[in-house]
């Protein structure tokens, strides 16, 4: 086992050097088939030699092997905090000093693993496709745990750029390593979040469900209550309010218990609001946004989402100078390239256009929407379509899209 993390620094530090085998080989004085094998931990040298090739690193050999058992220990509880969801700047603060050590003590695998699970899980900017790479070209080194985290979060990634198919084949081959049962919740999480924004909302119940039971069963209450919150927003999406309204609420009660910061509470504020609008309660909208905390009103007022829905609001309330207000403000912030339509169809409704304009800039929404495979966006749209048709004797499409909007539910 020491034979393959020695071989992975090695080679970490080589690639990250951008020194070729060969040439380390020649800098060193050995024979480029055994600094191969010593680098797949498939060959232990003398001494003397591996301090030749650590010092051709810029490395210190004794230094970098002491300091191995440290980094990964820290790299445990780094994990650990960020599974149990620590404040970012703490998680950023330990990320920073092991980062700065490492360039002391040279690479390893589990380093550039927890970067690669911060950035997706915080999803900062980062070049992903780099590290993925890099920890690819030692994927034979890890150990059962690591390549565990690996596929896991190589999957994670697939979901980000929109390859579901992908994803949940990483997190299915992460899941054939069972190493670790907090490590199969959080699998089981992903799965679930990646089937309910595919639509595959069974699928979606039946991971996240599992994911909440291991997640609580080893007393990861944090991340049982970020289950509870996607099994509201599957509610949400198949059209069972009232049960997503009385989870959100239950959540954000609970996230307020565990002291979680206002970008957290984000994405149920941000639902609760919708809830307003797609149960048709506009008058309700307002109080329910005042009732969040004051750090959680700031931020979503920053946000663009915020002014989608007070355009919808105000519109609905007849009150055309705050609407168009909100158009501006929304158009200002908006880097959604679906919820644009939206913006553009109240903008023609207040100067009064007419239905056909109106209803070729729904249709637009409608395919840009089925792109994203987020269905329960379709059912306002869909609404205001059957409202725009509602004076033609085109019953025929009336009827196509009466269908549609029945069809997104369980």
């Amino acid at each position: 086992m020491l034979e393959t993390q020695v071989g992975a620094i090695i080679r970490l530090n080589r690639i990250h050097q951008n020194i070729s085998v060969r040439g380390l080989a020649e800098i060193v004085g050995i024979e480029y088939s055994q600094l191969s094998k010593i680098e797949r931990g498939m060959e232990s040298s003398n001494p003397v030699t591996m301090e030749s090739i650590f010092e051709a690193l810029d490395l210190n050999y004794h230094q970098t092997m002491d300091y191995l058992p440290s980094c990964i220990n820290k790299v445990h509880k780094l994990y650990h905090d960020i599974l149990y969801r620590k404040p970012k700047e703490d998680l950023i603060s330990q990320l920073e000093a092991l980062n700065e050590e490492s360039h002391k003590m040279g690479l390893t695998t589990p380093l550039l693993l927890i970067n690669l699970v911060f950035n997706l899980l915080w999803q900062q900017p980062c070049e992903y496709d780099i590290l993925i790479t890099i920890l690819s070209k030692v994927d034979d080194t890890m150990s059962l745990m690591q390549r565990q985290v690996f596929k896991q979060y190589q999957g994670f990634y697939q979901f980000l750029k929109g390859d579901f198919d992908d994803a949940i084949q990483k997190l299915e081959e992460a899941e054939t390593f069972y190493m670790d049962a907090s490590n199969l919740a959080m699998i089981s999480y992903q799965k679930g979040v990646i089937y309910a924004k595919h639509g595959d909302f069974l699928e979606a119940f039946e991971s996240l469900g599992e994911a909440k039971r291991l997640f609580e069963q080893h007393h990861n209450y944090i991340r049982s209550a970020f289950c509870s919150v996607c099994i509201a927003n599957i509610h949400l999406m198949t059209g069972k309010y009232h049960k997503s309204r009385i989870l959100y609420e239950e959540m954000l009660e609970v996230y307020h218990n565990f002291g979680l910061g206002p970008e957290d509470k984000l994405i149920i504020c941000n639902n609760l609001l919708y809830l307003c609008i797609l149960m048709e309660e506009y008058d309700n909208f307002l109080p329910t946004f005042e009732s969040f905390d004051e750090d959680v009103r700031q931020l979503m007022e920053k946000c663009s989402q915020y002014f989608y829905y007070q355009m919808m609001v105000a519109y609905h309330k007849d009150d055309m100078a705050l609407c168009k207000k909100a158009i501006d403000q929304f158009e200002a912030l908006n880097q959604d390239p679906v919820h644009k339509y939206m913006a553009k169809y109240y903008r023609l409704k207040i100067d009064g256009a007419e239905s056909e304009e109106l209803i070729k800039v729904l249709d637009h929404n409608l395919k840009a929407i089925e792109k994203t495979s987020f269905p329960a966006s379709n059912r306002v749209v869909l609404k205001l379509m059957l409202k725009e048709h509602q004076h033609s004797n085109d019953y025929e499409t009336l009827y196509k899209y009466a269908l549609k909007l029945c069809e997104i539910k369980m």
